[in-house]
């Protein structure tokens, strides 16, 4: 049999020669020793997850703030969409004053109102109603007179002026040799002249408003 000392027993044998104190001693050393290794890596372990889950916390964190970003408009839309307002505004302001201005030129309503038989002569009544918010000083209408079956019976020249401003006038002339059942319709062909006091008005046929009250039409 060997007397070869094996690694492990060397423990053992200090601890035989050294005594019952240092064998106290040298135990709670390897004890403490063998204690501390399994806490040390588990220190290390525990730091290690801590960490872990800080960065994981600082991930989500981060993008929470990605999201918001992508979320929240930027500077510039806004600005873009604050323009777009603006002009949609501008543009509703500037129909509005056009539409308002073309109301403001106002309109004259001619309504023929009656024929009246005055011997051989037909007696011709007009309503005119100015809307045009000034007083004509001129107006003068080329008128076509039909008979019941269409033919044109005549052509003359109706002056009506003066009309004063919003009011209502009835204006009259005589067509002779002339049956007032034999009118069928009247035809405002032309506006020759029309002026207020500070010029001429624009001599659109179209700006009047006509209407009748008779089996006989006005027409333009």
């Amino acid at each position: 049999m060997s007397n070869r000392i094996l690694p492990w027993s060397w423990t053992h044998l200090l601890l035989e020669q050294t005594g019952p104190h240092p064998r106290r001693c040298l135990l709670a050393m390897i004890t403490a020793a063998m204690l501390a290794s399994p806490l040390a890596a588990f220190a290390e372990d525990e730091s290690s997850t801590k960490a872990s889950d800080n960065t994981e916390t600082a991930s989500a964190a981060n993008e929470g703030e990605d999201d918001a970003t992508a979320d929240a408009p930027t500077a510039d839309h806004e600005s873009d969409t604050d323009a777009d307002k603006d002009d949609k505004d501008t543009d509703t302001d500037t129909d509005t004053d056009t539409k308002t201005d073309t109301d403001n030129l106002g309109r004259l309503s001619i309504e023929l109102n009656k024929l009246e038989q005055v011997e051989d002569i037909c007696r011709v009544y007009f309503v005119f109603e100015n809307a045009i918010d000034q007083q004509l000083e001129t107006l003068q209408l080329e008128l076509v007179l039909f008979d019941t079956k269409g033919f044109v019976k005549r052509r003359l020249t109706l002056d009506a002026a003066p009309i004063a401003k919003d009011k209502t006038s009835v204006k009259l002339f005589d067509l002779p040799e002339t049956q007032c059942t034999d009118v069928g319709r009247i035809l405002i062909n032309d506006v020759v002249k029309i002026a207020g006091p500070d010029g001429d008005l624009p001599d659109d046929v179209s700006q009047l408003d006509l209407s009748s009250k008779l089996d006989a039409d006005l027409f333009k």
